[in-house]
């Protein structure tokens, strides 16, 4: 129903009915790989590998229509009120940032079942199926525009990843998973109460709930300067491990050497992008005076974990390791490029992301 709600609504909108088929068609893949007979390995790595470049063609499409004359706006934008007493909707959009980010997973995750097609023998079908949820979940967090909606696709992103490294990763997969899950976690439950603060402060400055992530931006500017430090350090529990930052950098090693190697590409190539968008898109933006405050203390940790771990490389002769430990040396990178609070900081930034 809602799909053919949006589909009547988006007639109008090919560029929005293709980013949105491009985020649930994985979905709907993974529903029918679901009722695929689990014999027929064939069939499914096909029908899956089919699905992921239909994404990646639809992608494409979305790509096609955007204008990069507007492209700091979000365009290819609609939104479905879902419970309206609590300003709950369902709404999505691109703009020149989330869009490149998108393209990149739908592009990587071809070449990750094209690579597992030989490497996973056992319940390929959970595999797979697995695999098209985590698609969804990433997609969703770089098109969401409302703070509900991707705080939701955020944290599901740890399911799919905790039963891929789970089952399908090395001798020590079930401490890498729980590690995984527990680090995550934990830090996103704060995020989550920092998030709730900025909603509860819009309602009472409004006099309505709205969980719209532009109009949180523009209430969450009236925060003191010590509000604002709060919601911060809030966002950087949830935000600083998903990246991850040092220090709370531990999680990845032990996720990265335990993971299947489709597990090390998404988390290497996708998932620590999640951590960088959720700064630039939310944390940023909604904390402006905090941000300018504390950001020589970030850019010390970004440079100390730039340095540390690009010596702990030095001596690594494991190849997963050399990549979990050199993904953060790059990724502190992105988040000093970003706290350095000048276009071409964040450009290079989101650049580097997607290189």
């Amino acid at each position: 129903m809602l799909s053919s709600l949006i589909a009547q609504q988006q007639a109008s909108n090919p560029g929005a009915l293709a980013l949105w088929w491009a985020m649930m068609t994985p979905l709907a893949g993974a529903l029918i790989l679901m009722i695929l007979p689990s014999a027929n390995r064939r069939q499914i790595r096909g029908v899956t590998l089919l699905i992921s470049v239909l994404a990646f063609c639809l992608s494409l499409l979305a790509l096609s229509v955007f204008d990069f004359t507007k492209a700091e706006r979000m365009q290819l934008t609609w939104q479905f009120d879902w419970i309206t007493s609590f300003g709950l909707i369902f709404g999505f959009g691109v703009d020149s940032i989330s869009l490149w980010l998108v393209l990149l997973t739908t592009f990587l995750m071809p070449i990750i079942i094209l690579g597992s097609f030989s490497s996973v023998e056992n319940r390929i079908k959970e595999f797979f199926v697995w695999l098209l949820i985590l698609e969804t979940a990433m997609v969703g967090v770089f098109v969401a525009t409302d703070i509900i909606f991707f705080y939701i696709c955020f944290e599901f992103t740890l399911v799919p990843l905790y039963f891929l490294i789970g089952i399908y990763g090395s001798t020590q997969r079930l401490k890498a998973a729980r590690v995984f899950f527990l680090y995550t976690f934990t830090g996103s439950m704060l995020t989550f109460a920092g998030v709730l603060y900025v909603a509860w402060f819009a309602r009472e400055k409004t006099g309505s709930w709205s969980f719209a992530i532009a109009h949180l931006t523009d209430i969450a500017a009236d925060l003191s300067a010590s509000q604002q430090a709060w919601v911060l350090a809030a966002m950087l529990a949830g935000f600083a491990v998903k990246v991850p930052l040092w220090p709370v950098h531990t999680w990845l090693p032990l996720a990265h050497t335990e993971a299947p190697t489709a597990g090390s590409v998404i988390l290497a190539g996708v998932l620590l992008k999640l951590g960088t968008y959720a700064l630039l898109r939310l944390a940023i933006p909604m904390t402006p005076d905090a941000v300018v405050q504390y950001a020589p203390l970030i850019g010390v940790l970004a440079v100390t974990g730039i340095l540390y771990t690009a010596l702990i490389c030095w001596v690594q002769k494991d190849m997963k390791k050399l990549i979990a430990y050199s993904s953060v040396s790059h990724m502190g990178f992105c988040v000093l490029g970003m706290f350095a609070l000048n276009t071409i900081g964040v450009g290079g930034s989101v650049m580097y992301m997607i290189n």
